[in-house]
């Protein structure tokens, strides 16, 4: 029967000037304002997708693939 060994591994570390900036980044980024979605009123809609969550967006991306095969003209 076989044990499992257990190895001392070192813990990497990270320099104090490198984790001091993520962490200043990360509490000083300035994140999109959410609100409620244009058609279906869910929140998670930002300016920036039209004011749309990102189901109505990825429908509206999919009708618009689709438009244009509904528009050819049938034989």
């Amino acid at each position: 029967m076989a044990t499992a060994k257990t190895s001392k591994v070192s813990a990497a570390t990270v320099e104090p000037q490198v984790l001091g900036g993520a962490r200043q980044y990360e509490f000083q980024a300035a994140r999109p304002k959410q609100m409620p979605c244009r058609v279906c009123g869910s929140k998670g809609a930002t300016e920036r997708s039209d004011r749309l969550c990102w189901v109505c967006q990825h429908l509206k991306f999919s009708a618009w693939r689709e438009a244009p095969a509904q528009d050819s003209p049938s034989d």
